[in-house]
């Protein structure tokens, strides 16, 4: 299974995708720094791969919240988890009405994050390498 984290934040870019490949079945982790990059690689995946996108919420340019209704649109069989120091509930709500399948708190949420990751995994029936 291929991840992809998107947040402006290299430190919790590189710092989530350390953590997130560490998974067994997960094969790849991308990055991207803005919405632009993040729909091109996602237009890059044309095996259908890419099953499961983190996002943040704050970034310059294009929100997190936009970006969530463009990757739905494009692919509504990616999943995508919130992940945002912006954990307030109308933050929760927008997030969640606007496509998310999950809302995670940075500050507090790393261990779910990981939890859903592991699951989606076993769920697309993901080989460990």
């Amino acid at each position: 299974m291929q991840l992809m984290v998107v947040d402006d934040s290299a430190l919790v870019r590189e710092r989530l995708a350390d953590l997130l490949s560490g998974i067994a079945g997960v094969q790849r982790v991308l990055q991207a720094d803005s919405g632009q990059r993040a729909l091109e690689l996602l237009g890059g995946d044309t095996t259908g791969a890419m099953r499961f996108v983190v996002l943040d919420i704050e970034m310059p340019g294009e929100s997190g919240l936009q970006l969530l209704r463009r990757i739905k649109d494009r692919r509504s069989d990616v999943r995508i988890a919130m992940f945002t120091q912006h954990a307030n509930s109308q933050h929760r709500a927008r997030g969640l009405d606007g496509g998310a399948d999950y809302f995670f708190d940075k500050s507090s949420d790393i261990e779910q994050l990981e939890t859903v990751v592991r699951q989606l995994v076993a769920q697309f029936d993901c080989p460990a390498p």
